[in-house]
Protein backbone atom coordinates (compact mmCIF):
# COMPACT_ATOMS: atom_id res chain seq x y z
CA UNK A 1 0.00 0.00 0.00
CA UNK A 2 1.35 3.43 -0.93
CA UNK A 3 0.71 6.62 0.93
CA UNK A 4 -1.22 9.26 -0.92
CA UNK A 5 0.81 12.29 -1.84
CA UNK A 6 -0.46 15.68 -0.68
CA UNK A 7 -2.51 17.45 -3.24
CA UNK A 8 -1.35 20.68 -4.77
CA UNK A 9 -3.99 22.55 -2.77
CA UNK A 10 -2.75 21.05 0.52
CA UNK A 11 0.85 21.88 -0.30
CA UNK A 12 -0.11 25.40 -1.22
CA UNK A 13 -1.68 25.97 2.20
CA UNK A 14 1.65 25.45 3.97
CA UNK A 15 3.47 27.77 1.59
CA UNK A 16 1.34 30.72 2.60
CA UNK A 17 3.35 33.14 4.77
CA UNK A 18 0.54 33.60 7.27
CA UNK A 19 0.09 29.87 7.85
CA UNK A 20 3.82 29.26 8.18
CA UNK A 21 4.17 32.15 10.61
CA UNK A 22 1.26 30.95 12.74
CA UNK A 23 2.61 27.39 12.81
CA UNK A 24 6.08 28.64 13.76
CA UNK A 25 4.68 30.75 16.62
CA UNK A 26 2.64 27.82 17.97
CA UNK A 27 5.63 25.49 17.83
CA UNK A 28 7.83 28.09 19.56
CA UNK A 29 5.25 28.59 22.33
CA UNK A 30 4.93 24.83 22.80
CA UNK A 31 8.69 24.41 23.16
CA UNK A 32 8.84 27.36 25.54
CA UNK A 33 6.14 25.77 27.71
CA UNK A 34 8.09 22.50 27.83
CA UNK A 35 11.23 24.35 28.96
CA UNK A 36 9.44 26.60 31.48
CA UNK A 37 7.76 23.73 33.38
CA UNK A 38 10.93 22.32 35.00
CA UNK A 39 12.64 25.71 35.30
CA UNK A 40 9.77 27.03 37.43
CA UNK A 41 10.22 24.36 40.08
CA UNK A 42 11.64 25.51 43.39
CA UNK A 43 14.18 26.96 43.74
CA UNK A 44 13.22 29.26 40.87
CA UNK A 45 13.22 32.97 40.15
CA UNK A 46 9.96 34.95 40.49
CA UNK A 47 10.22 35.80 36.79
CA UNK A 48 10.26 32.14 35.79
CA UNK A 49 7.34 31.35 38.08
CA UNK A 50 5.36 34.22 36.53
CA UNK A 51 6.04 32.93 33.02
CA UNK A 52 5.05 29.42 34.11
CA UNK A 53 1.73 30.67 35.48
CA UNK A 54 0.85 31.91 31.98
CA UNK A 55 1.54 28.49 30.47
CA UNK A 56 0.03 26.45 33.31
CA UNK A 57 -3.45 25.93 31.78
CA UNK A 58 -1.86 24.54 28.62
CA UNK A 59 0.63 22.40 30.54
CA UNK A 60 -2.05 20.97 32.81
CA UNK A 61 -4.51 20.32 29.98
CA UNK A 62 -1.99 18.22 28.04
CA UNK A 63 -0.28 16.73 31.12
CA UNK A 64 3.04 18.39 30.32
CA UNK A 65 3.63 20.02 33.70
CA UNK A 66 6.47 17.68 34.62
CA UNK A 67 9.21 18.44 37.11
CA UNK A 68 12.24 17.24 35.21
CA UNK A 69 14.18 19.63 37.44
CA UNK A 70 13.90 16.83 40.01
CA UNK A 71 16.44 14.79 38.03
CA UNK A 72 18.89 17.43 36.79
CA UNK A 73 20.97 19.48 37.00
CA UNK A 74 20.63 19.85 40.80
CA UNK A 75 18.10 17.36 42.17
CA UNK A 76 16.60 17.94 45.59
CA UNK A 77 15.63 15.53 48.38
CA UNK A 78 13.06 12.79 47.96
CA UNK A 79 9.95 12.45 50.11
CA UNK A 80 8.22 9.39 51.46
CA UNK A 81 5.32 8.62 53.77
CA UNK A 82 6.23 6.54 56.83
CA UNK A 83 3.31 4.94 58.62
CA UNK A 84 2.95 3.15 61.95
CA UNK A 85 0.09 0.65 62.19
CA UNK A 86 -1.54 -0.48 65.44
CA UNK A 87 -3.84 -3.50 65.44
CA UNK A 88 -6.70 -4.54 67.67
CA UNK A 89 -4.60 -7.26 69.35
CA UNK A 90 -1.99 -4.68 70.39
CA UNK A 91 0.61 -5.58 67.79
CA UNK A 92 2.32 -2.93 65.70
CA UNK A 93 3.83 -2.68 62.25
CA UNK A 94 5.65 -0.02 60.26
CA UNK A 95 6.00 0.71 56.56
CA UNK A 96 6.97 3.24 53.90
CA UNK A 97 5.59 4.29 50.58
CA UNK A 98 6.76 4.32 47.95
CA UNK A 99 8.57 1.06 48.59
CA UNK A 100 10.29 -0.70 45.66
CA UNK A 101 9.85 -4.05 47.39
CA UNK A 102 6.08 -3.66 47.52
CA UNK A 103 5.24 -1.41 44.60
CA UNK A 104 6.08 -3.12 41.35
CA UNK A 105 6.24 -2.65 38.36
CA UNK A 106 8.14 0.61 38.29
CA UNK A 107 5.10 2.56 37.12
CA UNK A 108 3.23 1.64 40.31
CA UNK A 109 6.21 2.77 42.37
CA UNK A 110 6.27 6.05 40.46
CA UNK A 111 2.57 6.65 41.12
CA UNK A 112 3.09 6.24 44.86
CA UNK A 113 6.15 8.47 44.65
CA UNK A 114 4.07 11.21 43.06
CA UNK A 115 1.64 10.99 45.99
CA UNK A 116 4.36 11.47 48.59
CA UNK A 117 5.97 14.29 46.60
CA UNK A 118 2.57 15.99 46.28
CA UNK A 119 2.15 15.73 50.04
CA UNK A 120 5.44 17.60 50.47
CA UNK A 121 4.33 20.34 48.08
CA UNK A 122 1.26 20.87 50.24
CA UNK A 123 3.20 20.60 53.51
CA UNK A 124 5.51 23.52 52.69
CA UNK A 125 2.62 25.78 51.65
CA UNK A 126 0.70 27.07 54.68
CA UNK A 127 -2.11 28.32 52.45
CA UNK A 128 -2.88 24.70 51.42
CA UNK A 129 -3.19 23.18 54.88
CA UNK A 130 -6.77 22.08 54.19
CA UNK A 131 -5.62 20.24 51.06
CA UNK A 132 -2.83 18.55 53.03
CA UNK A 133 -5.29 17.48 55.74
CA UNK A 134 -7.64 15.98 53.14
CA UNK A 135 -4.80 14.14 51.39
CA UNK A 136 -3.40 12.85 54.67
CA UNK A 137 -6.86 11.64 55.74
CA UNK A 138 -7.22 9.71 52.47
CA UNK A 139 -3.82 8.06 53.08
CA UNK A 140 -4.89 7.09 56.59
CA UNK A 141 -8.24 5.66 55.53
CA UNK A 142 -6.64 3.60 52.78
CA UNK A 143 -3.94 2.16 55.04
CA UNK A 144 -6.47 1.31 57.76
CA UNK A 145 -8.61 -0.59 55.26
CA UNK A 146 -5.73 -2.25 53.38
CA UNK A 147 -4.10 -3.58 56.57
CA UNK A 148 -7.22 -4.01 58.71
CA UNK A 149 -5.61 -1.87 61.39
CA UNK A 150 -7.13 -0.03 64.33
CA UNK A 151 -4.90 3.07 64.17
CA UNK A 152 -2.32 4.53 61.83
CA UNK A 153 0.12 7.38 62.41
CA UNK A 154 1.61 9.14 59.39
CA UNK A 155 4.90 11.00 58.98
CA UNK A 156 6.25 12.85 55.97
CA UNK A 157 9.89 11.82 55.58
CA UNK A 158 12.45 13.94 53.74
CA UNK A 159 15.57 12.09 52.54
CA UNK A 160 18.39 14.44 51.61
CA UNK A 161 20.94 13.67 48.92
CA UNK A 162 24.49 13.43 50.31
CA UNK A 163 27.01 15.91 48.98
CA UNK A 164 30.43 14.76 47.73
CA UNK A 165 31.83 15.79 51.13
CA UNK A 166 29.35 13.47 52.84
CA UNK A 167 30.33 10.53 50.65
CA UNK A 168 34.07 11.14 51.03
CA UNK A 169 33.66 11.21 54.80
CA UNK A 170 32.33 7.64 54.68
CA UNK A 171 28.67 8.30 55.49
CA UNK A 172 26.17 5.84 54.02
CA UNK A 173 23.38 7.05 51.75
CA UNK A 174 20.80 6.01 54.35
CA UNK A 175 22.63 7.56 57.30
CA UNK A 176 20.11 9.00 59.79
CA UNK A 177 21.67 12.44 59.31
CA UNK A 178 20.00 12.65 55.90
CA UNK A 179 16.52 11.77 57.17
CA UNK A 180 14.10 14.29 58.64
CA UNK A 181 10.42 13.79 59.43
CA UNK A 182 7.31 15.85 59.95
CA UNK A 183 4.27 14.37 61.75
CA UNK A 184 1.04 14.37 59.72
CA UNK A 185 -1.48 12.94 62.16
CA UNK A 186 -3.05 9.80 63.59
CA UNK A 187 -6.21 8.16 62.27
CA UNK A 188 -8.38 5.47 63.83
CA UNK A 189 -10.75 2.94 62.32
CA UNK A 190 -13.59 4.46 64.38
CA UNK A 191 -13.10 7.80 62.61
CA UNK A 192 -11.16 9.58 65.37
CA UNK A 193 -8.48 11.87 63.98
CA UNK A 194 -5.56 13.30 65.94
CA UNK A 195 -3.73 16.08 64.13
CA UNK A 196 -0.25 17.28 65.10
CA UNK A 197 -0.30 20.09 67.64
CA UNK A 198 -0.01 23.60 66.25
CA UNK A 199 3.33 24.10 67.97
CA UNK A 200 4.63 20.62 67.22
CA UNK A 201 7.79 20.91 65.17
CA UNK A 202 9.23 18.29 62.85
CA UNK A 203 11.41 15.69 64.49
CA UNK A 204 14.90 16.88 65.31
CA UNK A 205 17.85 15.46 63.40
CA UNK A 206 18.50 12.01 64.79
CA UNK A 207 22.23 12.04 65.58
CA UNK A 208 24.52 14.49 67.32
CA UNK A 209 26.36 15.00 64.06
CA UNK A 210 23.21 16.17 62.34
CA UNK A 211 22.79 19.76 61.30
CA UNK A 212 21.81 22.36 63.84
CA UNK A 213 18.68 24.30 63.01
CA UNK A 214 17.46 21.92 60.31
CA UNK A 215 13.87 22.91 59.53
CA UNK A 216 11.26 21.36 57.29
CA UNK A 217 11.01 24.27 54.88
CA UNK A 218 11.06 24.69 51.08
CA UNK A 219 14.57 26.13 51.26
CA UNK A 220 15.82 22.78 52.53
CA UNK A 221 15.63 21.37 49.03
CA UNK A 222 19.36 22.00 48.96
CA UNK A 223 21.42 19.26 50.63
CA UNK A 224 22.72 20.03 54.13
CA UNK A 225 26.42 20.57 54.66
CA UNK A 226 28.51 18.05 56.54
CA UNK A 227 29.03 18.87 60.20
CA UNK A 228 32.73 18.81 60.99
CA UNK A 229 33.82 18.49 64.59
Amino acid sequence: MTLASPTAAQSEVWTRPGVRTAASVLIALHLMAIVVAPLAMSPASPLMVSIWSCFRPYLDAFYLNHGFHFFAPDPGPSHLIRYELEFADGSKSEGLFPNPREHSPRLLYHRHFMLSEYANRLAVDESRKADLDALTKSFGEYLLTAHNAARVTLHLRRHYIPTPEHVLSGLALDDPQFIHERPLGTFAANGVVTAPAENESPSAPITEQSLDGLAFEPADDIPPQLVVR
